[in-house]
């Protein structure tokens, strides 16, 4: 087992897949594990009018991180029921 492997578990890289735009997911920021979903932009007063996406935390509204800030993703676990 490689040594990622073994740190990350089942995360997936952001390089290789992203989740679904608007899904809370667990991120790897920084080194530390929360929840976040990533979201599209569609400015509509800048100059480019290009849609860009960035990370936010869905319980925190203001609280959002580059996309490069984020290198790991994966689903939130099922509740126990």
């Amino acid at each position: 087992m490689d040594e990622s492997r073994k740190q990350f578990g089942d995360w997936i890289k952001c390089t290789e897949r992203l989740p679904k735009a608007g899904v809370p997911v667990l991120i790897l920021f920084n080194g530390e594990v929360r929840i976040g979903e990533i979201c599209w932009e569609y400015p509509s007063h800048e100059e480019t009018y290009e849609a860009f996406r960035y990370w936010d935390c869905p319980y925190n509204d203001g609280q959002d991180w580059e996309v490069l800030d984020i290198t790991h993703w994966m689903p939130l676990p099922k509740i126990i029921e």
